[in-house]
């Protein structure tokens, strides 16, 4: 499964036309606009992860914003299967996504980044609205409208 991990990040290196770096073999740090993004191999497990700070966590209107981020979670209805959380010092809003790294090609890694990549986004956004001087708008869909896979 290394062999795969390699091939992968090879295919993910080749649509961003930049070098990406392996890691002691299991991770690679990149970052795509707004977002580092680690992925990480898995070996004993045979997953992928990817986890990505999204937003940080506003000083005022917290308990809002839990809410939001809980019924965006319900049912991964917003997450697109992704997790999301708070880094340990509740510092950070964090999305995370695990894969059976079995199941991926180039191809549908690629496009598995980039759901990714635009589900931190509309989090990211979420998340700023959910801030000090946010208005009380309704959550709207994530966008798809534009590739984010770009260094």
């Amino acid at each position: 499964m290394q062999k795969l991990f390699q091939t992968l990040i090879h295919a993910l290196s080749e649509t961003l036309g930049a070098p990406l770096e392996i890691a002691e073999g299991t991770r690679v740090n990149c970052n795509f606009d707004q977002f580092p993004v680690l992925i990480q191999y898995l070996p004993d497990a045979e997953q992928l992860l990817l986890a990505a700070p999204v937003a940080e966590v506003p000083s005022e209107n917290r308990e809002a914003l839990y809410r939001e981020l809980l019924h965006g979670q319900y049912l991964f209805r917003l997450t697109g299967g992704g997790a999301l959380s708070l880094d340990e010092n509740a510092r950070f809003v964090c999305l995370q996504a695990a894969k059976d790294i079995r199941s991926l090609t180039p191809e549908n890694f690629v496009v598995f980044m980039e759901n990714f990549l635009h589900i931190a986004e509309y989090w990211h956004k979420r998340c700023l609205e959910s801030g000090p001087s946010a208005s009380a708008a309704a959550p709207t869909g994530v966008e798809n409208n534009a590739s984010m896979l770009r260094v």
